[in-house]
């Protein structure tokens, strides 16, 4: 809301209701988010990557996994960062298991075309790069 749109106290529900519709009618549609490296093309509105128009598989925590790489595709994600986005604070993990998602993720992507590989970097995390 903005200046135009104050609301004095008391106010009527109905009035604020009938305030925030009227500013949804007038906000500009958005672009859909999404993101291109190599082949690949990520769309974090609907949760879906493709590779040269054709979707791509994965299961619910690949995708989580891919999604995070993508966010900060070119830059390190720590290990840290990647298991909170995938199994948040409450799962119980194996050591492995993020090291078995990311391996089949890899495999796929490789498979795919996409041209994109993720590279380990020991001890630090994983990056999402085009393949040179």
């Amino acid at each position: 809301m903005g200046a135009d749109d104050y609301l004095a106290k008391p106010f009527a529900v109905e009035e604020l209701l009938a305030r925030l519709r009227a500013l949804m009618r007038r906000a500009p549609d958005i672009a859909p988010m999404t993101a291109r490296i190599g082949n690949l093309v990520f769309d974090f509105d609907g949760r879906e990557a493709r590779i040269d128009g054709r979707v791509l598989e994965l299961p619910r925590r690949e995708l989580l996994v891919l999604e995070a790489l993508v966010r900060r595709q070119g830059r390190t994600v720590q290990r840290s960062t990647l298991e909170e986005s995938v199994y948040g604070y409450d799962d119980e993990i194996q050591s492995n298991s993020l090291d078995a998602h990311v391996s089949r993720l890899r495999r796929k992507l490789l498979e795919s075309g996409s041209g994109v590989e993720i590279h380990g970097i020991r001890g630090v995390g994983y990056l999402l790069r085009t393949l040179s």
